[in-house]
């Protein structure tokens, strides 16, 4: 379902996913109000919300409604207005992010054959992802490792949950043979905003380490992020800078549109203390994408003895080749589960390598950090 409330890019944007074969544009709604009033009569698969609606029918507002009332029902947000010009459009994506929209897609500024081709590839690869996703879990999971959310939660005092039970029973092949945990560094994408919100805000103040997160979205939205997530936390938040020193008890969330390292400098005398810095870079991408999780995860083991990685929901491979580099020094792996995630593509790259050691159901990844931070 396509809601927009202008009829010409309700035209443009059914238009396009129109012609993407497997996808069926079941009806168009003029505002948010149409559209949730539709959503009651038409099994939906997903809604293309255009964020540049106002009033009642704000697309945040619809969001919201929407998530409220049709759980199942994923929605994909598409607008232009952002930047410096509109900051609160970033704050409100931001916020629609964190609250379940799967990903923000750019509606092209000009109609002209190649920015029309890039809107309809990206919206061509989100569409094929989630039918995969779809197809994925009504064959695999039955047979494997399926864990039902209404299976999650506890079922009486002192009981153990599903979720608990699956991951008590891995083999922690590592854990043992590596040194102290002195960072966690999280790799994440398509539905990184979501499962932040989930993990993040879990951690305690006094966690003991500093958490370094690489988080696949276009540079306005980074520090929009950031000061979400810190507002919702007790340890704190921030968006990385250049130069400054990583202490610990901080979440640092990597830049839009840059890589992010960590440098050690060690005093010229062994009385003085082992310092680390973020380093900037803005060096080509990697895997498609910049800031790349591989890049980061390369510097740490120069900086750190003891890293604790965390593979989070996300398209593509990033941050696979980067756990591997830092198996090679001491590194405990944590991958999402399958069935929590919004693209099992990223920890399906580390689990397929078998560099997971642990995969964990993203209701208990903060609780599973925090454990092995006290271990």
């Amino acid at each position: 379902m396509v809601v927009s409330d202008k009829e010409a890019s309700r035209r443009f944007i059914a238009g396009i996913v129109s012609d993407i074969p497997g996808t069926e544009v079941i009806d168009t709604a003029a505002g948010g109000r149409i559209a949730l009033a539709k959503l009651r009569r038409f099994p939906t698969d997903l809604v293309l919300l255009d964020f540049e609606m106002s009033g009642a029918d704000s697309g945040l507002n619809t969001m919201k409604k929407i998530r409220e009332a049709h759980q199942d029902v994923e929605v994909l947000i598409v607008s232009t207005a952002t930047g410096q010009s509109q900051p609160w459009r970033v704050d409100e994506i931001v916020a629609a992010l964190e609250a379940g929209a799967i990903d923000f897609v750019p509606k092209p500024l000009e109609s002209n054959e190649n920015t029309i081709r890039e809107f309809r590839l990206r919206l061509l690869t989100i569409l094929g992802l989630l039918g995969a996703r779809r197809n994925f879990r009504i064959a695999r999971y039955p047979k494997e490792l399926h864990v039902p959310a209404s299976e999650m939660t506890d079922s009486g005092p002192g009981s153990e949950t599903v979720a608990e039970k699956y991951v008590s029973a891995r083999a922690f092949r590592h854990k043992s043979r590596m040194s102290p945990i002195e960072v966690i560094a999280i790799a994440v994408s398509t539905g990184g905003p979501n499962a932040l919100a989930k993990v993040i805000p879990l951690l305690p103040e006094n966690l003991g380490v500093p958490v370094l997160v690489v988080q696949h979205i276009p540079s306005p939205f980074t520090a929009s992020l950031a000061a979400s997530l810190n507002m919702k936390s007790a340890i704190r938040v921030r968006e990385a800078a250049e130069g400054e020193e990583v202490m610990p008890n901080t979440v640092y969330i990597a830049p839009g549109g840059r890589h992010t390292l960590v440098r050690k400098e060690t005093g010229k005398e062994n009385s003085l203390p082992v310092r680390r810095y973020i380093r900037l870079s803005d060096d080509p991408p990697e895997n498609s994408v910049r800031p790349s999780a591989d890049v980061l995860f390369r510097s740490l083991p120069d900086a750190y003895k003891g890293i604790l990685s965390v593979i989070m929901t996300g398209m593509g491979s990033d941050g696979m080749k980067g756990v591997r580099a830092m198996k090679q020094k001491g590194c405990y792996c944590l991958s999402q589960t399958a069935e929590t995630c919004t693209v099992y593509g990223m920890p399906r790259a580390v689990d397929e390598s078998d560099l997971s050691d642990e995969k964990v159901p993203l209701e208990r990844l903060a609780n599973r950090i925090i454990s092995l931070i006290e271990d």
